[in-house]
């Protein structure tokens, strides 16, 4: 009878193979755990200290206060060691003179009163001049002129002598009005005076002037406004009352100037 063992050689084989592997990964598992705790590398501590800036929630604002520095600024004179130059200016050490301010008289400062243009709208009664001479003109309109614009019963009239083209625009009742905007620094609006006519009211940015065309004699005559700011400006021609009155032309003037305030 043959004698056989209890235990199966192939089964301990096995066994034995498997404790090598869980053994194999137990080691491989502690090894990797060292190294992750295991610092990269050692710091060096540098002078220089870090310092934590944290944002304040609104725009512009930070929660960091500066701290003064401890190192004391000095400023040394210079040293004379060189003897001045002769030839050079002294230096001058006084405060140099400045003219005094002017203050504006007018109760804004900002806004100084010109007294070429009043600041409150007042009627005023103007007496025009005859007709001269312009010596430079930035534009000129007649009467039919088709941005001028109308209101009431007016008649054109045509062939007049004298008159710019040779027409006139004239009103036989009160309140007609013309109304034309402009460009510029002053405006000439130019009528024909003679006996027995009415009178007009020119508003201006607002500013009423009473103008009367009645005349002895008939004549062309200009009506010429204040110096105006440089810009966009609003017209009013309106019959006023008395007898008819008329329109012959509206220039604008070249002036060059400078702008006056306003």
């Amino acid at each position: 009878m043959e004698n056989k063992p209890s235990v199966d050689p192939g089964i301990l084989a096995s066994v034995a193979l498997g404790l090598l592997s869980i053994m194999g990964i137990a080691l491989i598992f502690f090894l990797g755990r060292e190294n992750a705790s295991r610092p990269a590398g050692e710091m060096t501590a540098t002078e220089t200290p870090f310092r934590y800036l944290y944002l304040g929630t609104e725009p512009g604002l930070s929660t960091l206060t500066p701290e003064p520095t401890s190192t004391p600024i000095s400023i040394e004179p210079p040293a004379a060691t060189e003897e001045p130059d002769p030839n050079q200016p002294p230096f001058n050490t006084q405060a140099p003179d400045f003219p005094p301010l002017v203050t504006s008289t007018s109760s804004n400062p900002a806004f100084p009163t010109n007294p070429a243009f009043p600041t409150q709208p007042a009627a005023r009664t103007s007496t025009p001049a005859a007709s001269e001479t312009i010596p430079a003109v930035l534009s000129k309109f007649d009467d039919t002129y088709y941005e001028i614009l109308y209101d009431g019963e007016w008649t054109s009239q045509t062939n007049v002598t004298g008159a710019y083209q040779n027409t006139l625009h004239i009103s036989f009742t009160l309140e007609n009005y013309a109304y034309f905007t402009f460009v510029g620094q002053q405006v000439i609006i130019t009528f024909q005076a003679g006996p027995s006519l009415g009178t007009i009211l020119i508003d201006l940015d607002g500013i009423e002037f009473q103008v009367s065309q009645s005349s002895a004699q008939t004549q062309l005559v200009d009506w010429r406004s204040p110096l105006l700011v440089m810009g966009t400006h609003e017209l009013i021609i309106e019959h006023l009352s008395g007898g008819s009155v008329n329109l012959d032309s509206i220039t604008i003037p070249d002036l060059r100037t400078p702008t006056p305030g306003p």
